[in-house]
């Protein structure tokens, strides 16, 4: 059977070819199977054990994503409207919070497949990069759930008449709530989107720089559409951020720009 490397051929005609290649050793096909097969089988047990923990302690996780509601509303409770209600959020609880858990072993699980197969050079791309991506991401959840859940929920739960009580859904809050923390998240990874525009060369760091007023006016329809709530102060709560992160967006795409352009008066 032919002899294959990890993840690439060892047939490099691309200008790439004399770039060292110090991959792992060389795998027949029916190897790369098998040890694919071995790192799914690990992930999918890690994400078991996330969702069974989880499951476990899906009370705890419950009263944590109640905390932003309760800081402006100490008494407030949420309604089953269901007799299935109580278990469909534990089930979806346990799911999230589970791939959430599981998260580090999986990605652990795809680095140790695809990075024997690369490059020196793409290996070096590859942790900062994840290590950045996993810093804004939790950056930008952790903004939401601190920040923007606190201020969107007081506003959403003061708003209107006093003769009109609030009789919120357990899958409606819960749907609420992770959706936003989710999506901030996204958000932020904005600088990250712009140094990989930056090294494929598709927009350089002066093109950026020169676009930082549409940039202000793009992240305030992103904030608009993220936060749940109409009023200006959540919504610049949301863009602030975002456009201070489109800075530092130049600032990496400018250190990740390809070589041709650091000598370029475009950056």
């Amino acid at each position: 059977m032919a002899q294959v490397t990890r993840a690439h051929d060892t047939d490099r005609t691309t200008p790439r070819a004399t770039e060292e290649f110090t991959g792992g050793p060389e795998m027949t096909l029916i190897e790369h199977l098998i040890e694919l097969r071995r790192r799914v089988i690990i992930s999918a047990l890690a994400v078991v054990v996330g969702i069974i923990v989880c499951a476990v302690f899906w009370e705890d996780i419950l009263g944590w994503l109640l905390a932003p509601a309760r800081e402006r509303t100490p008494d407030f409770q949420v309604s089953s409207f269901s007799p299935t209600d109580r278990i469909a959020i534990l089930f979806r609880i346990a799911l999230y919070g589970g791939l959430l858990v599981a998260s580090p072993v999986v990605v652990y699980e795809i680095l140790a497949f695809v990075v024997p197969g690369l490059t020196p050079r793409e290996r070096r791309l590859v942790l900062p990069v994840l290590f950045g991506s996993a810093v804004f991401l939790l950056g930008g959840m952790a903004f939401a759930y601190w920040i923007i859940l606190p201020a969107s929920l007081g506003f959403l739960l003061d708003f209107g008449s006093e003769n009109i009580q609030n009789v919120i859904g357990i899958r409606q809050y819960v749907d609420f709530v992770t959706r936003i923390v989710f999506w901030v998240g996204v958000s932020f990874e904005l600088p990250m989107l712009m140094m990989f525009l930056s090294r494929l060369g598709i927009a350089t760091p002066g093109k950026l720089l020169g676009l930082w007023r549409y940039a202000l006016v793009v992240v305030f329809i992103i904030a608009a559409v993220v936060t749940p709530t109409p009023d200006p102060l959540t919504q610049s709560l949301v863009a602030g951020p975002l456009f201070v992160l489109y800075f530092v967006g130049i600032v990496l795409a400018w250190a990740a720009r390809p070589r041709q352009q650091e000598d370029s008066l475009d950056v």
